[in-house]
């Protein structure tokens, strides 16, 4: 222990006295230290402008991807390619924002494992971070989260509709005109459950939530059959590819969060769910449910407060009481019921186009990934239970 705390005051000093004088490169240009270099070449990536402190020490200007974002969600990513075996001590300096995540560190891409905090030295301000990264003979990515692109989504909706009863369409594309999925199951049924994930780009814990939840919901059991052979189920995964790809903090290509974007429908992204949305009105269906995956400090459920009563009433407390018996205390959450007045935000305009029950579920940043996966199919499974005991006028 007291070899870290020599460390983390070692670090808090560099952060204090480094100059900020040497070589500067742009983003996109390879930044070459001593022993190893920084590159951003990837899907993803946020690394900004690379100065070279010193032969084992960098910093890195993470900025965000234009000047409208209100949201610090401080994203980075990047990729360190080693010369020789080391450390890289990386500093991270934010404009606009501060050190929100645990810096996480993958020798493949896929698999990640979170920076111990006695590797990570954050300024008192949170304006600047820096964090040693040991070196071998291979490359090591660095993210604010782990990364999960449009490609492994396209992986995932092909095992997904390979396993189970599930519809792989388009629903449209994006600015940048990246395809954007939509899964369908049971498009006959006149009762649906819409869920829609990954508004945000960094929000990559409440994309592990969305995952575990649908596939609970198609499972190959008794309460998931039933509730398939009574509900159409529609998902769309991934509604902000080009921000995903673009290591955005908090937007798609338009400059603007898709997330208060409901109701005006300025973007490609959010007119293609109000054409869904109006299609299927004009076949006669009903949605029941509307559930919006997000990330935050915290796990928490967004809903509507007593004023906005909802057709099944009392039906969000009702299925969130009915889980928390049976949720781990690994995954403590909260119910915030709140005022439907912002009509952009995806749950309010849910609310108030339908009256029915409409959710963001948040999760944690940070929230252990595994209690995240229990939790979300508990989730699903008492959400089922109670979807399959309503009656509807």
């Amino acid at each position: 222990m007291r070899r870290y705390s020599i460390y983390v005051a070692l670090l808090v000093s560099l952060l204090v006295s480094c100059s900020t004088s040497g070589p500067t490169v742009a983003a996109g240009k390879p930044c070459v230290a001593d022993s190893f270099t920084v590159v951003d070449g990837f899907g993803g990536a946020r690394r900004g402008a690379c100065t070279l402190l010193s032969g084992d020490h960098v910093q890195l200007l993470i900025r965000p991807e234009d000047n409208n974002v209100s949201n610090p969600s401080a994203w980075y990513a990047f990729k360190l390619v080693p010369r020789e075996a080391g450390t890289a001590n990386i500093t991270l300096k934010y404009i606009d924002g501060y050190h929100r995540y645990r810096p996480k560190t993958s020798m493949d891409g896929l698999r990640w494992s979170v920076v111990d905090d006695s590797f990570v030295a954050k300024a008192s301000d949170g304006l600047s971070a820096t964090v040693r990264i040991p070196l071998s003979d291979r490359p090591v990515w660095v993210s604010a989260q782990e990364l999960i692109l449009p490609t492994m989504y396209d992986l995932w909706n092909k095992k997904i509709t390979a396993q189970a009863d599930a519809r792989l369409s388009m629903l449209g594309m994006s600015k940048s005109g990246q395809a954007i999925p939509l899964l369908t199951v049971n498009e006959n049924s006149r009762d649906v459950l819409l869920l829609v994930g990954r508004q945000h780009p960094p929000e990559v814990s409440g994309a592990f939530a969305f995952f575990a939840f649908y596939e609970t919901l198609l499972a190959d059991n008794e309460l998931a059959n039933q509730f398939r052979d009574r509900y159409q189920v529609l998902a769309v995964p991934l509604m902000n590819p080009d921000g995903v790809m673009g290591g955005n903090w908090r937007h798609n290509l338009g400059n603007t969060d898709l997330n208060r974007d409901w109701g005006p429908f300025r973007q490609p992204e959010t007119r293609l769910i109000r054409d869904l949305l109006d299609r299927l009105d004009a076949e006669g269906k009903h949605i029941r449910v509307f559930l919006d995956f997000h990330s935050t400090r915290e796990n928490v459920f967004y809903t509507q407060d007593g004023d906005n009563v909802t057709n099944p009433a009392g039906f969000t407390r009702m299925w969130l009481d009915n889980a928390r018996e049976r949720i781990p205390d690994a995954y403590p959450y909260t119910n915030s019921e709140n005022p439907t007045g912002a009509i952009g935000v995806a749950k309010n305009y849910m609310y108030h186009r339908y009256g029915i029950p409409a959710l963001t579920y948040e999760v944690g940043d940070e929230s252990d990934r595994e209690a995240i996966r229990q939790a979300a199919a508990i989730f699903a499974e008492e959400l089922m239970r109670l979807m399959l005991l309503q009656t509807y006028e």
